[in-house]
């Protein structure tokens, strides 16, 4: 309910009794979409912060000052100092006005376009974020229609009942919470009684603030203490909206906080979980499987009896087995060693058999002691409660505190994302503009660039997680197919594809959108098709 205007209407109120006078000093920003404005009067400091976020705006007042040293930027520097007249509201819209002796600051909630501008009294207009021109000049026309008051808007109502379809339409500024709050008094009628409705914005103005925490489903509201529209399982009491609104953010914000450490340690829990099952299940395997240390020894040793018949430049030679001698091995060699290298390769093997099955045995004790260890976090996990559980969490699996998307995270988005075999991402372009952002802002060096050769087509970056791995041919074969799926030769029987390493792409200057040079390139003949085992990702966050 933060964001009711009558709320504000209120916010207005009791700052418009705490600020003429002070004079603002600074103001500056030192984190995206807020804005901080040092107040000074006499010895006494102030600050008021600013949040033209769209999804969480706010205007709060802080008595303790404290300034950040690093990232800030300062705004509005040529206006300021000015000295506060007053604090006001818009009557029918959520723009807060703070009025000084050189310029007038507006606070205006509109959505998207929530923003905070400076109007000079000689009409020259800043705003804090950046916006196009045209709503700048815009808004600096339309707020000279609008009346502004200082004191609590008394709301007339010209019917004694209201539609309850028609409320919003006729009386904007009422919000939602307050239509929930008196249908929920009187659930009887398809209209709302007007006394009903202004008696609930009357308790805006009169009763005291509560901040209701629910702890079962995490949520925070501001509100007043007669309202019975949000649940809780605790309930704090306020005599002023300033005090209730800074216990509020601190509240919301925390537990916010909390809520995005959880889905980031369950989100690692999950993924070094199965990371690590599928390691054992692997190594389980393989140390079953045995080792072909005694096959790889009885062969090198049955190639030095008869080294004088190997051949130089053979690439397989038939032997009679020694230890079994009704059989005759075909047995493969490297035609570019010489038949004493072909010998000792087939001794390394042996040997290398040996320790590569010792290093699975030592590497499976070791990754099932971590699935233990990380067994035991996940129940450490799913009994935390505390920011600190959860900060104490995330020093134990070494998961970093900052939380901040990784500016390739933010760009995924803008393409076409398919995995392959559960593993692969894959990333497409849609068109010129989106192509170059893929192939020279996105991809890394290592990852693996596609195109289908000779024909107009999406760019396709194949994900190279694990350069130390490489990637299996059929991977390559599959992400070819992806790429002659999304160009002109679709319906082709066979398509070629050019592919490559990203590091091999090169954008000289002046060339076209979409356009590329390759340094070095490969060729694969595939059927253009989202081949089998493939699947499309739906984007996030949009």
């Amino acid at each position: 309910m933060f964001k009711n205007y009558f709320i504000l209407n209120r916010l207005t109120s009791e700052l418009n009794k705490e600020l003429p006078d002070y004079k603002i000093i600074r103001a500056f920003s030192f984190e995206k979409d807020k804005l901080v404005l040092i107040l000074l009067k006499n010895q006494d400091e102030l600050s008021i912060e600013i949040s033209v976020n769209p999804g969480v705006p706010y205007l709060s007042l802080k008595r303790k000052v404290s300034i950040p040293k690093k990232n800030l930027v300062d705004f509005f520097k040529s206006n300021l100092p000015v000295k506060i007249h007053s604090i006001e509201i818009a009557d029918s819209d959520r723009i807060i006005r703070i009025n000084t002796d050189k310029a007038s600051l507006y606070f205006a909630i509109r959505g998207k376009f929530t923003n905070l501008f400076l109007i000079a009294k000689e009409g020259e207009i800043e705003s804090f974020k950046k916006a196009d021109e045209k709503i700048i000049y815009n808004f600096r026309d339309e707020i000279q229609k609008h009346h502004f008051i200082s004191e609590f808007n008394n709301l007339k109502i010209d019917e004694n009942f209201v539609d309850l379809d028609s409320v919003k339409k006729k009386y904007p500024i009422i919000g939602k919470e307050i239509i929930n709050e008196a249908k929920l008094r009187d659930e009887s009628a398809d209209k709302i009684s007007a006394t009903l409705l202004l008696n609930v914005i009357n308790e805006i103005k009169e009763n005291n603030l509560a901040v209701f925490i629910d702890e079962i489903s995490g949520e925070v509201n501001l509100g007043i203490n007669s309202f019975g529209i949000f649940s809780f399982t605790r309930k704090e009491e306020f005599p002023t909206l300033i005090e209730a609104f800074n216990y509020f953010l601190i509240q919301k914000f925390s537990r916010e906080s909390i809520s995005d450490k959880k889905k980031i340690i369950e989100k690692h829990l999950d993924h070094e979980l199965k990371k690590v099952s599928e390691k054992l299940n692997d190594l389980q395997t393989r140390i079953q499987r045995g080792t072909k240390e005694e096959e790889y020894n009885r062969l090198a040793n049955l190639l030095l009896i008869n080294i004088n018949k190997i051949t130089k430049g053979s690439n397989r030679i038939e032997l009679q087995d020694v230890y079994n001698k009704d059989v005759c091995l075909l047995i493969k060699l490297d035609p570019k060693l010489s038949p004493k290298q072909n010998v000792d390769s087939y001794f390394e093997k042996s040997r290398n058999e040996k320790i590569r099955l010792e290093k699975a045995k030592q590497l499976f004790l070791e990754l099932k002691k971590r699935f233990s260890e990380l067994k035991k976090t996940q129940e450490i996990f799913i009994n935390s409660k505390s920011i600190e559980d959860y900060n104490s969490v995330m020093k134990e699996l070494k998961i970093k505190q900052e939380e901040k998307k990784k500016p390739e995270d933010e760009l995924r988005n803008k393409f076409r994302n398919y995995l392959i075999h559960n593993k692969y991402n894959v990333f497409v372009g849609k068109d010129s503009k989106s192509n170059d952002l893929l192939t020279m802002k996105f991809a890394k060096q290592n990852d693996y660039w596609f195109h289908a050769r000779g024909v107009s087509g999406s760019h396709l970056v194949l994900k190279n997680e694990n350069v130390k791995e490489g990637m299996s041919k059929n991977i390559l074969k599959a992400a070819a197919s992806l790429a002659a799926y999304h160009s002109k030769a679709k319906t082709s029987g066979m398509v070629p594809v050019s592919y490559t390493q990203k590091k091999y792409v090169i954008k000289k200057k002046g060339m076209e959108p979409g356009k590329v040079a390759l340094l070095r390139e490969e060729v694969l003949i595939v059927k253009p098709e989202i081949p089998e085992g493939c699947e499309y990702v739906e984007a996030q966050g949009i």
